[in-house]
């Protein structure tokens, strides 16, 4: 027996209309998910798979690496950041910084370190940070 169905021509325009337009939602969801695909994005995604993968740092090797970056920086190198290991690749900040843009700027730069892949960013900004408490506050006064 066979047991195939033909489909008549407006069944099958139907499907292919179907399929291109789930096609291209899909498209459109990836494309907010990861970003849109240009030819500079392309061009530094084929660069990173031409370079040999690179030796995972060390920990500690991580910190140093993060904490020369900041020590090598115009706008940080004044301001005795420094870099802590927790893990292999990740690295947490420590300091004092005058603004909010320069704390930020501190974090990109130590996450841009080759063999850094995650930093936790403990900078404090100094006038927003540092602002004493009433006497009477108690630690039982915050909301959960």
């Amino acid at each position: 027996m066979d047991s195939r169905v033909r489909l008549s021509g407006w069944q099958l325009v139907a499907w292919a209309a179907l399929g291109v337009a789930s096609g291209l939602a899909v498209g459109f969801m990836l494309g907010e998910w990861f970003g849109d695909v240009n030819a500079p994005r392309v061009r530094r995604a084929a660069r990173r798979m031409r370079q040999p993968p690179r030796p995972p740092l060390s920990a500690a090797g991580a910190a140093r690496a993060a904490t020369a970056a900041l020590a090598a920086d115009p706008e940080l190198r004044s301001l005795g950041l420094e870099a802590t290991a927790i893990a292999a690749g990740t690295v947490e900040l420590h300091g004092w910084v005058p603004s909010r843009a320069a704390r930020t700027r501190a974090a990109r730069l130590a996450g841009t370190v080759p063999g850094v892949e995650s930093v936790v960013n403990s900078i404090l900004v100094r006038g927003e940070d540092d602002r004493t408490l009433p006497s009477d506050y108690l630690a039982t006064d915050q909301s959960a």
